[in-house]
């Protein structure tokens, strides 16, 4: 029975190779597919009846084993950046020693905001050699040497002191110089003015500005350093006018403050001792005085001598001006607060021996000047006040009528960020000065005021200034012909109060 078949078999195929052309031997055998194996007995069967002259059929061809896994990699030398620890303090590792070589290169400033920072910090930043170093560096700048006692010996010697020693020195020797230096040179009074003779030196050698601060009635603060300063001889006249500037209206607080620079450039921007020199606020309505206006900018004067030029349509602050006079301006730039002003004491003058006397002997001293230069400086003396001249709480005082001439025209000038600038015209600062008998300061003003037109003829003109101490009346002509103004008459009247302050 298997010989019938394979004889079967055997005739099919050569049937089929008749058939088609090229017969079985020119044909491809497909090769069997991956994982089909053929049966053992169909192939044992298959051999035994294939023919002589067939060929051998091959064994289907095995898939293609997968790509061998390459070796493990080594390790890279590039190693991946450590995960720090936000709440490890690293600084905390570090020895002593190191972080006392850092403190060594800080100056006094920078080290005392580093005693804030943690425990360690202000153990460290409080040690004698730090503190002596910076101090003998102070003394050396100053070029003098200080007391034997003081210096230790050796370096062993400064540990010796107790903690805080040296610095304290440190300070007291850059902070504001000892009274007794610079109160004496304001001994020296200048007969002319009656103010002390060497105030703008001495400010000048103290180191002296004069800042603006405001605050914004949302709390917000800006503070606005000077530009540039124009002493005359009896104030001086400090502008503002670099920053970005508020709307008045947005103003609540305007802050004057007396400031120490110090002697690098480097150390601008760290804390600085401040003193309160006027504080007024803005909000108030009553309080605005337009003294002048031009087609730019227009003047407002607040009290104490303080001029802020506000951008016509806009209401923005284009510059401050602030008229401070010489009595006790050094002491009002630097023994204050940063919320109290200097307070001066009341000096008074005792009277036994006539209780009819009258002050006598007064001295006015009268200047127009402006940011750039001086228009007028008139003095009187030997002026006399009476009862009879007493009206409505306010003494008269008795001034002889001379024509004195002005130096060109009255005008403020005035500067504002970008090179923005004009000139207003009948518009200036005053400073009056009135002495007692003894060439004592009795009344000072600094002020900016502006000249009203007192005639329809275009010729005379007054200028006008009153508060609670006192009050001041000029009156000029214009000479047409010589193109100047003429002073023709003063009126300086004193508060009746304050002249009776003087004898309590």
């Amino acid at each position: 029975m298997a010989a019938g078949r394979g004889q079967f078999f055997l005739s099919l195929i050569q049937g089929l190779q008749q058939a088609r052309p090229g017969g079985l031997r020119d044909r491809k055998k497909k090769p069997a597919r991956a994982g089909r194996a053929v049966p053992e007995l169909h192939r044992q069967r298959s051999e035994n009846t294939r023919p002589a002259d067939l060929p051998v059929p091959r064994p289907p061809p095995q898939p293609h084993p997968p790509p061998p896994c390459p070796p493990p990699s080594q390790p890279s030398t590039v190693s991946m950046p450590p995960v720090f620890n936000n709440r490890e303090n690293h600084i905390e590792r570090l020895p002593p020693e190191i972080i006392l070589k850092i403190f060594s290169y800080l100056d006094a400033d920078s080290l005392l905001c580093v005693t804030f920072v943690n425990r360690q910090f202000y153990k460290l930043a409080n040690d004698n050699a730090i503190w002596y170093e910076l101090y003998a560096h102070e003394i050396e700048r100053k070029r003098w040497r200080p007391r034997l006692t003081v210096l230790p010996e050796s370096l062993a010697g400064v540990q010796d002191m107790p903690p805080g020693f040296w610095k304290r020195l440190t300070f007291r020797e850059m902070g504001c110089p000892k009274d007794t230096s610079w109160k004496k040179e304001l001994r020296h009074i200048n007969p002319y003015t009656g103010m002390p003779a060497q105030t703008q030196q001495l400010l000048g050698s103290l180191r002296v500005s004069w800042e603006i601060t405001l605050i914004q009635k949302g709390g917000q603060e800006s503070v606005y350093k000077q530009n540039h300063n124009f002493f005359s001889d009896s104030s001086v006249t400090v502008c503002w006018k670099s920053g970005m500037w508020p709307r008045i209206q947005q103003v609540s607080t305007l802050q004057l403050h007396g400031v120490i620079r110090p002697f690098t450039s480097t150390t601008t921007d760290k804390p600085q001792w401040r003193s309160l020199i006027s504080k007024i606020h803005v909000c108030r309505t009553e309080k605005w005085q337009f003294v002048g206006t031009d087609k730019l900018v227009k003047l407002l004067q607040f009290d104490e001598g303080i001029t802020v030029g506000i951008w016509r349509g806009t209401w923005t602050i284009a510059f401050i001006m602030a008229n401070l006079h010489f009595h006790k301006l050094v002491e009002r730039s630097l023994l204050g607060s940063l919320s109290c002003p200097y307070r001066p004491p009341e000096v008074t003058m005792y009277d036994d021996v006539d209780p009819d006397y009258d002050p006598q002997g007064y001295t006015v001293l009268i200047v127009l000047h402006n940011s750039v230069r001086r228009i007028m400086h008139r003095r009187y003396t030997r002026l006399l006040c009476s009862r009879d001249g007493v009206r409505d709480g306010f003494a008269r005082l008795r001034l002889t009528s001379e024509h004195t001439p002005v130096l060109g025209r009255i005008s403020f000038p005035w500067m504002a960020e970008g090179g923005l600038q004009g000139d207003i015209k009948n518009c200036c600062m005053m400073t009056v000065t009135v002495l007692d008998e003894s060439q004592r300061p009795l009344w000072c003003l600094s002020s900016a005021g502006s000249l009203l037109l007192s005639t329809y003829n275009n010729e005379q003109f007054v200028l006008l200034h009153s508060d609670a101490k006192g009050r001041v009346r000029m009156r000029f002509v214009w000479m047409q012909d010589m193109q100047q103004y003429f002073l023709i008459g003063l009126h300086v009247c004193i508060s009746v109060t304050k002249l009776n302050k003087r004898f309590m």
